[in-house]
């Protein structure tokens, strides 16, 4: 995404993301970091519009924070700073990747991006109950946003 930045009366053009990204800069920023590691961005952007609604500066009672309400420390130990739009979404993007290569499929990835892999597992790789809602949730955009040609 482009931003222009003042400096002594001239404006150049900086990727920094510490300023206000608006919703459909933040979609195309998904999209294309989507395309980039290998995953279909009609899923990464419904978890993002489930999550945070696409806003950087969302923050949860539970301290996750960003467009995909990462765990700064989840975020960091996968290399990324959780604060930063590029990285966050870089990050949400991965974690997500992770969970369905451990489990195989859309629904369980979900889950476990909402719930852990952890009570997936313990769930005997189904779906935990705090985690339907979710799954569905994310489920039903998803397919909105395959409708629409993503």
């Amino acid at each position: 995404m482009k931003k222009f930045l003042l400096i002594f009366g001239l404006c150049i053009i900086t990727t920094c993301s510490t300023f206000a990204a608006t919703t459909e800069e933040v979609k195309q920023n998904i999209i294309s970091q989507a395309k980039s590691m290998g995953v279909e961005p009609a899923i990464v952007l419904s978890i993002a519009k489930t999550e945070s609604g696409f806003r950087q500066e969302a923050k949860s009672s539970g301290g996750h924070i960003g467009v995909f309400q990462l765990s700064p420390t989840t975020a960091r130990n996968m290399g990324y700073n959780p604060y930063d739009l590029d990285e966050n979404i870089k990050a949400g993007i991965t974690y997500y990747k992770n969970m369905y290569n451990m489990f195989g499929s859309m629904e369980l990835a979900v889950a476990a991006y909402n719930s852990g892999p952890v009570a997936v597992k313990r769930n005997n790789n189904t779906i935990p109950h705090h985690s339907r809602h979710f799954v569905n949730r994310i489920m039903s955009d998803y397919k909105v946003y395959k409708n629409s040609g993503l």
